[in-house]
């Protein structure tokens, strides 16, 4: 099977259409145009970047399987999943060996490698051509490159392994951690060998991007509103602050070593930049900023997120097999009826019949992938001490509209899980957060979970593993 080149987006990128074979990574000399002639000037770094952007936004990644539908089902949000006949009635019962689920994540699996790469085609050839670039372009692209890298890589484990709390969770064979644009199969790593690369990756991109990033620590010498070029839109980007963001999360699922001291230290880092202040009351206002869009750190822009998504799942008729909503009870799982002033219960959801659907993403077109509300919880949970770590979870709390809440070593946990199932609804995150914190239940419902790898570990594909069993 030869690698194909396809238009997405805005330019070119070399894709790989990932079918059973062993040679994915091989491009045909003869018919197709090579990664380095693609690659041969700054133009077609940018277009190869962008059209990695452009995959990840697409519905079968982060555009709706890996935020608001299929994580968020895994989640155990959406009451209506567990019906029978709609098209997540498996995954809601996490039976991942019915066909239909099996298929389903082996197409992520595929999905993400593919965009893994095409990080991998654009880094193997920037080097050589530092040249064609203007200043600190070279910087930025590559940065971003491998902070994708990373992101990607760690969704797979998220999805694929054990994590670093369960039984023997870091010394469990993993994924492969594929760093070459060859043809070729890639080393199983353990989870510990994976996370590792991980945060070598993302170390790597902030050396990068740090000084050079409008997005980074030297952001107010920049007009950030008049930005033009591969510099503009920097929210949408994996920028210094997405990279710090993203390594602060990793350091905490790994949670060995100075692992949680460096998560505070990180989660800090971003907070104190002031570029992603949590939203007030009057922030609120307009529908645009309804799904609370300046403190994304790091988010996708979706033009056709509701025709093509929350038409299909959330503005369904409820006799569609497609169709996502929650019941009142479930939804007071999530919002309990004393906190009906959350302003998350007030803008993202909404009454339909007997249902609550979703409706955060009625008016916004972005898909939020790290927030700044994320790093609030994680400097609560990681603070040196729990009367610091009060301060971080209460300032987010007073941003949502709530009362302070008085935490304790012994409801600190449950307390994240709660904020975490109220702050990530569409967003994918609730079914990881229970994967680190307490995979022994089930996600919301907190059903009893005998063997946690039937939950919370998705099978690996029976094939195109890219790794020797």
């Amino acid at each position: 099977m030869k690698m194909k080149l396809f238009i997405i987006g805005t330019g070119l990128v070399a894709m790989c259409s990932l079918t059973a074979c062993d040679n994915w990574f091989d491009v045909s000399a003869k018919s197709e145009l090579k990664a380095e002639d693609l690659l041969d000037n700054e133009q077609g770094f940018r277009d190869a970047l962008m059209g990695c952007y452009g995959s990840m936004k697409g519905e079968n990644l982060y555009g709706a399987q890996l935020t608001m539908t299929y994580m968020d089902v895994l989640g155990q949000y959406y009451s209506t999943a567990g019906a029978s006949l709609n098209a997540f009635e498996y995954a809601n019962n996490y039976d991942y060996a019915n066909q239909k689920e099996e298929d389903r994540k082996d197409a992520i699996w595929k999905n993400l490698y593919n965009v893994v790469a095409n990080t991998n085609s654009l880094l193997e050839q920037i080097d050589g051509k530092k040249q064609v670039f203007p200043l600190h372009e070279y910087e930025l692209i590559k940065g971003e490159a491998l902070g994708l890298r990373a992101f990607l890589h760690f969704d797979l484990l998220r999805l694929f392994a054990h994590s670093p709390s369960m039984d023997g969770g870091l010394q469990r064979a993993a994924i492969p951690y594929v760093d070459k644009f060859i043809n070729t199969t890639f080393a199983q790593l353990t989870v510990e060998g994976v996370l590792g690369r991980v945060v070598g990756d993302l170390e790597a991109a902030r050396a990068l991007l740090k000084d050079v990033d409008p997005y980074g620590p030297n952001h107010a010498q920049y007009n950030l509103k008049v930005l033009t070029g591969v510099w503009k839109g920097r929210e949408y980007r994996m920028n210094y602050y997405a990279a710090t963001a993203l390594l602060a999360r990793v350091r905490l699922y790994r949670n060995r070593g100075n692992d949680r001291e460096e998560a505070f230290r990180l989660a800090g880092e971003v907070i104190d930049s002031g570029l992603f202040p949590l939203i007030t009351s009057t922030d609120v206002g307009s529908s645009d900023k309804n799904g609370f869009i300046q403190e994304n750190i790091f988010a996708l822009e979706s033009k056709e997120l509701y025709d093509n998504v929350v038409k299909r799942h959330f503005r369904a008729a409820n006799t569609s097999n497609s169709y996502l909503a929650t019941t009142q009870k479930q939804m007071e799982k999530v919002f309990p009826a004393t906190l009906n002033m959350d302003y998350r219960r007030l803008w993202w959801l909404e009454a339909s019949g007997s249902y609550h659907i979703l409706s955060k993403y009625d008016s916004s077109k972005r898909i939020p992938l790290l927030k700044v509300s994320e790093m609030y919880l994680i400097a609560a949970e990681t603070a040196p001490d729990i009367v610091e770590g009060a301060k971080f979870f209460n300032a987010l709390q007073y941003h949502r509209g709530l009362p302070d809440k008085e935490l304790t070593a012994d409801n600190l946990q449950d307390e994240i899980l709660a904020e975490y199932a109220k702050e990530f609804i569409g967003e994918g995150q609730l079914f990881y957060a229970y994967k680190r914190l307490k995979n022994t239940v089930t996600p919301i419902n907190r059903t009893a979970v005998s063997t946690p790898e039937k939950v919370y570990v998705l099978p690996l594909p029976a094939t195109n593993t890219y790794f020797k069993k």
